[in-house]
């Protein structure tokens, strides 16, 4: 029989790092008090914390992921020649930059 995975809100992870950071309280005690299947799971929380900051648990983590967007890049080009524009822009910009950077060491 597989156990139940659990989904904690971002509220009681955030709640469970401050009691582990703040209150000094031991990750074994905070599992206890928030009902948190594994104090191992509050370990976790509290290096992602410390990590990535607060907005760590704003992202779901868990099974595929649907969007994977690996520059981050949000624009959205009207046509084609726009967004090959932008890039020939940008690849001017890193020549020059790199130029800089080489002049400089």
């Amino acid at each position: 029989m597989s156990k139940k995975h659990k989904k904690y809100s971002k509220e009681l992870k955030l709640k469970a790092v401050n009691l582990y950071i703040k209150e000094g309280y031991s990750s074994y005690q905070i599992a206890e008090m928030l009902e948190i299947r594994s104090k191992t799971q509050v370990q976790n929380w509290v290096n992602n914390y410390k990590a990535k900051g607060e907005t760590v648990f704003d992202e779901e983590t868990r099974g595929r992921f649907k969007n994977i967007n690996l520059e981050n890049d949000n624009r959205i080009f009207k046509s084609v020649e726009d967004e090959l524009k932008y890039l020939r822009m940008e690849n001017e910009f890193l020549k020059k930059l790199s130029a800089l950077s080489d002049k400089s060491k």
